[in-house]
């Protein structure tokens, strides 16, 4: 298979190891970061490439690129691979727009409802091409920079099965066509991006873990590993009532629904207690993206729809007020929801159809 032209956007955790792993693999990877954040580059920029450490490939990975020029590094891409956190994605849908082309695929690792976001912006500046536009339900490693820029540490490659999709629906052949060499192998198509947007396991497990373990975070001061203490018995109970509701949402908009621990074996190839063994140390404070970027970003999403379904989500309506009271901001009303997407006017009929079809009746 012919080497693929890779822009990867954000020079963090995640982008740094998918533009080594993939350079490694043997294809060209453009790897952007924006100005603000260009410490991330900087190594990277000088040695030409980065150091990597792990249980994938490993080694000094040449990158073909490293810029803070968004348009060098969309320009000609094949693929356009998207790992910031989902707090600026609406950030990179603006600032991307002016730069695509027909026929290029833009993924979102993952995406949490980023594709609505990414959709919304795009129709207000009225982007016409004809691009691919998916997100997957997790990213593709579990990854550090233990030795800070310009080197990565890989200690879990993800998948076997985890669900990506693309809106519309229709499209998910071609983002998985284009996707073969590269990470075709740890995906599967989803019936609509709604089930890659809510079966983030993040959503569920880091609000809980970290919100009904506070004390001890904040107490810890960093020493706290939440997979490995703070999954404790009565913890559990509360992750699978919230995924009990989430699965009562997808019933209720017709769709076969998935356990939480499906999802977790399918994007992890592991159950929690495997996971746990390497996980890493953290959250470090209640201010960390375990509540600022997964519960305005997923949960507010997953029970707006429930409000629109007529689903009962008492869970979720609770994780979500403790986490606004202990950070003293209303989540719901400036996160991820129907009404700040622009579809709250929609019918649920035509909701479903928009997530199928990308279009509004």
């Amino acid at each position: 298979m012919d080497p693929k032209e890779i822009c990867i956007i954000g020079a963090g955790n995640g982008g740094s190891a998918m533009a080594a792993d993939m350079s490694l693999a043997g294809h060209r990877c453009r790897l952007f970061e924006f100005p603000e954040y260009a410490d991330n580059l900087r190594p990277i920029i000088s040695e030409g490439g980065i150091h990597v450490t792990g249980i994938a490939r490993t080694g000094f990975a040449k990158v073909g690129l490293a810029t803070l020029d968004l348009s060098e590094a969309v320009k000609g891409a094949d693929l356009i691979m998207v790992t910031t956190q989902a707090l600026i994605h609406e950030r990179v849908a603006r600032e991307v727009a002016p730069h695509l082309s027909d026929g290029q695929a833009v993924v979102l690792w993952p995406g949490s409802g980023g594709t609505f976001v990414f959709r919304k912006v795009w129709d207000e500046l009225g982007m016409s091409h004809r691009v691919f536009l998916a997100e997957a339900v997790t990213f593709p490693y579990c990854c550090r920079r233990l030795e800070g820029p310009g080197t990565v540490n890989i200690h879990r490659v993800d998948g076997p099965r985890m669900l990506l999709a693309t809106l519309p629906a229709a499209d998910t052949p071609a983002v998985l066509e284009a996707l073969e060499g590269v990470y075709a192998n740890v995906v599967r198509p989803a019936v609509s991006v709604l089930e890659p947007a809510l079966y983030n396991c993040n959503i569920i497990v880091h609000p809980v873990g970290a919100l009904l373990n506070m004390g001890r975070i904040e107490y810890s001061k960093g020493e706290f590993w939440m997979y490995k203490e703070g999954l404790t018995p009565s913890v559990k109970k509360v992750i699978y009532q919230m995924d009990a509701e989430r699965m009562a949402l997808f019933r209720a908009l017709g769709y076969s629904p998935y356990t939480y621990d499906e999802i977790f074996r399918d994007s992890f190839n592991m159950d929690i207690a495997q996971f746990a063994v390497t996980s890493s140390k953290g959250p470090f404070s209640i201010q960390d993206r375990y509540i600022i970027e997964d519960i305005p970003m997923g949960a507010t999403l997953t029970l707006s729809l429930g409000r629109k379904a007529g689903v009962p989500m008492p869970t979720y309506e609770s994780i979500i007020h403790i986490a606004s009271v202990v950070n003293d901001t209303d989540y719901y009303s400036t996160g991820r929801s129907l009404e700040n997407l622009g579809l709250s006017k929609l019918s649920l009929e035509d909701l479903k159809y928009y997530f199928l079809t990308g279009r509004r009746l």
